[in-house]
């Protein structure tokens, strides 16, 4: 059919068109009549040989190409895009060898490449392939995920071809180029790999994604409305679907009919999506359907950042100034309205998510997504929306409305914000493991061909290979290396009012062993923030920290009171069961572990204070300030108070620990060996003796640890308010009991290496500050103005000059 020597060029095209056309119709059944599907596949293989391509059209092959070619693409990948072909993976395969053909003709007229590469249907053709490589990333069949991640150096190879000669022409149709790149290498240094390792290579280099295209935008929107609807399914599994629309909906998604089911679940779950209204699937389905979520919910948070809005900033190397997506704004109103905004939020109210076979698998899964593979540009928003759901536990009086759901949510969203926090010193342990990033080409001169057994070979196009322009090292590639993402965090305003919301819901909770536990966590989440303290903005610093360390000390204050009461009980428990027969373990064990518990919430709160008190002056409360050295000097004496007895408390505790660890391992020989030989005697009371030394020890260590916090803190405390504190704490020094003054020696130790200025301690302080203050403002530069001066009436109102 391709043989039309006595018609016209238009005519010769059009029977050409009409024939490709009828074979990739039959393409798309592969479910139908999957022979007739694989041999038209085939065929339209055969036709996009070079020598097969030019017969199209030979008086005008190239633009008849694009026209053509871009035809097959758009129709497959429309299909791909909406999920309608059953064997997805073998037509993956199948457009990717469509693909390295199309590379081999543009290279053989790689002269003319790019003549009607411009027409509508080609961009409209590249946009549809961008997305359908994004969209099947998050497959759960590994071959095609992988098939996707290498279609991706492929349509890099393209660009080369085309405008290999320009490279901000390249850069302007694939400003993510390099990761493009690194995608497809990916793809083939993870050949062992299992599904979850291969997922968060993946979701690694989604993050590293800066630039907004059609394509992506309009796959990570596809995935989002797939993923609410897989969403609903599961929190109401397995209720039929037709009662999704009155149960477990979001309040900004639709509901999710029968009819709809085909169509939303990816590859080779349409047939499965359709008798999900009837009958219960199997279990293995529907785990495969969960897996699925979880891989579309952490493709979204990796790639949501290009949804964010916009920010003008000049462009480099040709790529449009407007494509460049940055999170450092504010949080405007604009984010409101923005998709990924309703993603987090929605996420976030499956944190508590109370279905009875997915619902802890679904917490698991936002914990994890949210707290390590959120894209860190979305970081404001997400803090934002936990803000708006932390206010609703919360009355119009500030009362606290405690429940067992909000109380869940408290504690989930404490291990997202401390992950996040967390994340840089994670980036830089797991780098440091991987080690260096394997090297990418970034030439214009260089095209890799895959086959279909994912091996390469590799064609030179003009110049040599040896040229210095013709390759680039790891990370370089087009544009040369990426820049470093700002600081995201730095734009996260909310963070003051959110964290003592979140720690004044955690004081209201009981004396619970899970409420222990999340005032540790707690804890531990503020000490996350402190570490990370350079990296964040606060509106009124001093204060929160201040109020951060006197909601954190009365805990410490509060737990020997609350383990008293327990140990009581317990003791109670033990009387009436000696006497009675009663058997008091789970009692005792009760005490035990809520021991273990306050210990740990003490070493935690003394960590957190400790990074609190770092460069805090004190701040005693307005209502406190009639004398403010008097105030803030009755402050040091209460917590430097608190801090003493801790200490003597470390020394007390480890005496009963080992008393009663003795005691209880007497008491076990008495009953247990009285049946026993003398020599299994001797063999179990050697075991006992060495388990109760390990014990010993451990308990030694963490009051040790524990003492080394409250120094810690003393030090800290005293360094930042040695003019208030100082006279307070001297007399320690010269006290009766000799851990005392050792351990007030160790405070000032710490204090002298630390390299306190003791010229805060003189009579005129206060006014020698404010001399300074007023040099400072009034300071003239080399030109003769006033820097500061003139510095603070640009950005100060006038009415607070």
């Amino acid at each position: 059919m391709l043989h039309n020597p006595n018609k016209l060029d238009h005519e010769t095209q059009m029977s050409t068109f009409e024939l490709i056309n009828g074979l990739v119709s039959l393409v798309h059944d592969t479910s139908m009549m999957p022979d007739v599907a694989h041999t038209a596949m085939e065929s339209l293989l055969v036709l996009h040989e070079t020598r097969n391509i030019e017969l199209w059209n030979p008086e005008a092959s190239i633009n008849t190409f694009w026209s053509i070619s871009s035809q097959v693409l758009f129709s497959i990948s429309q299909k791909l895009v909406l999920h309608q072909i059953y064997e997805y993976t073998s037509v993956l395969r199948w457009l990717r060898e469509i693909l390295v053909l199309r590379n081999a003709f543009l290279l053989h007229h790689k002269d003319n490449a790019y003549l009607g590469s411009n027409i509508p249907m080609a961009k409209h053709a590249h946009t549809k392939l961008e997305i359908v490589f994004f969209i099947y990333l998050w497959s759960i069949d590994p071959e095609a995920v992988k098939i996707a991640m290498s279609c991706f150096a492929l349509f890099a190879y393209e660009a080369d071809i085309r405008f290999g000669f320009d490279e901000a022409a390249v850069l302007t149709i694939l400003p993510n180029y390099n990761i493009y790149m690194e995608l497809s290498t990916a793809s083939t240094t993870l050949v062992t790999t299992g599904r979850n390792a291969l997922q968060k290579k993946i979701l690694s280099l989604l993050r590293r994604i800066e630039y907004a295209t059609p394509g992506n935008k309009q796959a990570w929107y596809d995935t989002f409305v797939s993923q609410q609807h897989l969403a609903k399914f599961l929190a109401v599994y397995p209720k039929r679907v037709d009662d999704l629309g009155s149960a477990g909906s979001t309040a900004s998604s639709p509901s999710v009919s029968a009819s709809e089911t085909s169509g939303f679940v990816g590859g080779g779950y349409a047939k499965f999506g359709k008798r999900r209204a009837g009958v219960h699937s199997s279990e293995h389905d529907i785990e495969d359907v969960f897996h699925e979520w979880a891989n579309m919910t952490g493709f979204l948070c990796a790639l949501g950042s290009v949804w964010l809005p916009i920010k003008n900033r000049p462009g480099q190397h040709g790529i449009p100034a407007d494509t460049r997506r940055t999170s450092m704004e504010p949080v405007s109103s604009d984010l409101h309205y923005c998709p990924v905004t309703q993603f987090i939020g929605d996420c976030l109210k499956y944190l508590v998510c109370q279905n009875e076979k997915f619902g802890v698998q679904i917490q698991r899964h936002i914990q994890d997504l949210l707290g390590h593979e959120l894209n860190p540009l979305c970081y404001p928003i997400l803090f934002d929306q936990i803000k708006i759901q932390v206010d609703k536990f919360f009355d119009a009086n500030g009362q606290v409305i405690c429940s067992e759901q909000n109380t869940q949510f408290i504690d989930n969203v404490i291990v997202i914000m401390r992950s996040v926090f967390e994340m840089k010193a994670q980036q830089a342990a797991q780098n440091s493991l991987e080690g260096p990033t394997t090297t990418t080409t970034g030439s214009s001169n260089t095209l890799v061909v895959p086959g279909n057994n994912t091996s390469s070979s590799t064609s030179v196009v003009g110049g040599s290979s040896s040229d210095p322009n013709s390759s680039s090292a790891a990370g370089s590639g087009r544009g040369g290396p990426q820049q470093a993402n700002e600081n995201p965090l730095a734009n996260v305003i909310i963070l003051e009012q959110l964290v003592l919301n979140i720690v004044r819901y955690a004081r209201h909770l009981d004396t619970s062993v899970g409420a222990v536990t999340i005032r540790i966590r707690v804890c531990q989440l503020v000490e996350s923030m402190m570490k990370r303290r350079d990296d964040l903005s606060f509106r009124q610093e001093i204060k929160f920290r201040n109020k951060l360390v006197e909601y954190l000390t009365d805990w410490i204050m509060g737990n020997s009171h609350q383990f008293n009461q327990v140990h009581a009980l317990g003791q109670s428990a033990a009387g009436v069961g000696v006497g009675s027969g009663v058997n008091v373990t789970t009692s005792q064990l009760v005490v035990d572990q809520y021991q273990h518990l306050t210990r740990e919430l003490d070493q935690a709160s003394m960590e957190a204070v400790a990074s609190l008190l770092h460069s805090l002056p004190l701040q005693p409360e307005e209502s406190d300030r009639g004398d403010l050295m008097e105030a803030k000097s009755q402050l040091f004496l209460k917590y430097f108070t608190l801090f003493m007895n801790l200490l003597n408390d470390c020394g007390d505790d480890l005496n009963d620990d080992q008393s009663s660890l003795s005691e209880h391992h007497q008491a076990n020989n008495e009953r247990g060996t009285s049946n026993l030989t003398s020599q299994t005697q001797q063999q179990q009371q050697q075991q006992q003796q060495q388990q109760q030394s390990q014990l010993i020890n451990q308990l030694q260590q963490k009051q040790q640890s524990l003492r080394n916090s409250t120094i810690v803190a003393m030090s800290n405390l005293l360094a930042a308010n040695i003019e208030s504190g100082l006279m307070r704490s001297i007399a320690l020094g010269y006290h009766r009991d000799p851990q005392t003054r050792a351990a007030f020696m160790e405070v000032l130790t710490q204090i002298l290496q630390q390299g306190t200025e003791f010229d805060t301690l003189a009579e005129t302080v206060l006014a020698d500050r404010f001399e300074r203050l007023v040099e400072l403002v009034t300071m003239i530069g080399d030109k003769g103005e006033l820097p500061i001066a003139m510095a603070l009436a640009n950005v100060v109102s006038p009415q607070y000059m």
